[in-house]
């Protein structure tokens, strides 16, 4: 017999250890496991309900409910945390089961403390804080005490559970939040495929076959199984909003610092400088995550994170229907990422829509910005920015190897480039040239916000997403930007904008009509840096237009 090379062993183990916190009882029958994995095209959606795990009173809570309206019965009485973060607890177990979506699993501790927060809220009559009771997933990269981060890479196995919570953790926890389960993630976080060779691939519930997006997938798949209603995510290219697009829920990107990001678990060099990520979250309405952003800012974050803009959340007043129309420019496509039938016809379908709905919509192809694919290679420049390739160490010193989707990534563009110093300022110079051009159209066309698409298609097979030439713009000129579900691929009616053949589309990745069938569509809605408040109001506006078309 074979002997497996150490880093595997490690890794199996870990895996192990983290499948044993899941109950007995909450673990799935072979049948409903059957004909699952990487390969299979099951929609796992309705396991949860079949499974006969859950009750009717917790698929009532899990289901029924965004974080919002939970927050409001638990305040009211009519709902414990105890019994609501069992009720995801389960739901979270079945997801991991069938989508390997979770990394740290720690039940009995959320549990605990749950039944805390009930004690409270007999004892004093009144909720701890605005988030009491609330289970909240988070990002394996976020630091929760008493639980390890280690990114889904082999060498990180040997640290030391965390005796602190991020910045954003810390701020949600003191508002009442339960943290129950952490979330997998793509080796290096730098790949819209989340696989690692400790946690394994994380797979798309909607068809299993395909990818849950990166890097914030397992965030994704979880929500969407509604093993969690509410989670946290971070974005330095999409990480919040492919994975979101993709699993059919929202997502929404900041500009940088408005949510902090200081504490987290990280494989890069020190000193990183160029695109700042950002932490945001993911979830089941837009209220929901504006919660989430209203919260954070009024617990002042800077004194958790340096880093983190001292700016308070604005309420700004909700939209009405005799409200001012919007200015929305829309962008359709990069010549050298065309989009996808599907991806295509929900964004004709949006801006038919927002027209109806009277807005001005304003063409921005013809608008003079620089192409996407040009500020891709500018974005890639700037992740490549790091000579010693620190992370790309962590990865190498167990002697694991990288996975397939990171070589996937590679631009023949910039084949044998790397950075020295002259580079660098001719990176900040194009930058500058590139935000100088968006202020540009943003003012001259007098924008409210930009629609476009999250990305050429719907979510992909393992391993062929590749780069995100649509999502990486917003991070690169540091501008809020969010998704909203808004269709789903059907053969028939994407079959009038498919392109395939024609002079001067290549589609990249290739379509495939059957694989897309039925997977969640959506559009990207960006609006001006710092002002997130005015885009959550646009978002909410959009969305309405949306709905009534559908």
């Amino acid at each position: 017999m074979a002997v497996l090379p150490d880093w595997q062993v490690k890794g199996q183990v870990k895996l192990a250890s983290a499948t044993a916190k899941i109950p007995a009882a909450w673990k799935l029958s072979d049948d409903l496991l059957k004909d699952g994995g990487p390969t299979s095209t099951r929609n796992v959606l309705d396991v949860p309900r079949r499974s006969g795990i859950l009750t009717e009173r917790e698929l009532e809570l899990t289901e029924a409910y965004d974080a919002t309206d939970l927050l409001q019965k638990l305040a009211a009485g009519q709902v414990g945390a105890e019994e609501l973060t069992v009720a995801f607890c389960k739901r979270a177990a079945i997801a991991q089961q069938l989508t390997l979506c979770l990394t740290e699993v720690f039940f009995e501790e959320a549990i605990e403390r749950a039944k805390y927060l009930d004690a409270y809220f007999e004892r004093e009559g009144k909720p701890i804080g605005p988030l009491h009771g609330l289970p909240i997933s988070v990002k394996d990269c976020y630091h929760i005490k008493g639980q390890y981060a280690t990114l889904g890479i082999v060498s990180f196995i040997s640290k030391p559970v965390a005796d602190f919570n991020s910045a954003f953790a810390e701020i949600l926890y003191n508002y009442g939040a339960v943290f129950y389960v952490k979330t997998n993630i793509p080796q290096t976080m730098m790949t819209a495929d989340s696989e690692n060779n400790v946690f394994g691939r994380c797979l798309n519930p909607h068809k299993l076959l395909l990818g849950a997006g990166g890097s914030s997938g397992g965030e994704g798949a979880l929500i969407a199984q509604r093993g969690s209603v509410l989670g946290l995510g971070t974005d330095i290219g999409g990480s919040i909003r492919i994975p979101a697009f993709v699993n059919g829920i929202y997502g929404f990107k900041g500009t940088a610092g408005r949510i902090p990001v200081g504490g987290m678990q990280s494989m890069r060099r020190p000193g990183r400088w160029g695109i700042m990520s950002c932490a945001g979250p993911l979830g089941v309405s837009l209220r929901d995550l504006e919660l989430i952003f209203r919260l954070t800012a009024a617990a002042d974050p800077w004194t958790l994170d340096e880093d983190a803009l001292a700016i308070p959340w604005r309420s700004l007043p909700p939209p009405t229907t005799t409200a001012k129309p919007l200015t929305i420019g829309v962008l359709t496509e990069d010549a050298t990422h065309p989009l996808h039938p599907p991806m295509l016809r929900a964004l004709r379908s949006a801006t038919v829509a927002l027209t109806a709905a009277g807005h001005r919509v304003v063409d921005l192809d013809t608008a003079g910005l620089p192409s996407l694919h040009g500020s891709l290679l500018l974005a890639v420049k700037f992740f490549m920015n790091d000579p010693a390739s620190t992370a790309a160490s962590h990865v190498t010193a167990s002697g694991e190897p990288f996975i397939a989707s990171i070589p996937a990534l590679r631009m023949e563009e910039l084949e044998g480039w790397s950075v020295d110093v002259d580079r660098v300022w001719e990176m900040h110079a194009e930058r500058e040239e590139v935000r100088k051009a968006w202020r540009r159209v943003w003012v001259e066309q007098r924008l409210d916000a930009v629609v476009m698409a999250p990305y050429v298609g719907t979510a992909q097979a393992h391993d062929k997403y590749g780069a995100p030439p649509y999502t990486v713009l917003a991070n690169l000129i540091d501008y809020p930007a969010a998704v909203l579900p808004y269709l789903k691929a059907s053969k028939e009616l994407d079959a009038p904008f498919d392109r395939s053949g024609q002079p001067g589309v290549k589609y990249r990745p290739a379509y495939n009509a059957e694989e897309s069938e039925g997977m969640p569509c959506a559009i990207q809605v960006m609006g001006r840096p710092l002002q997130d408040e005015e885009l959550m109001r646009h978002l909410e506006v959009v969305e309405s237009a949306l709905k009534a078309s559908v």
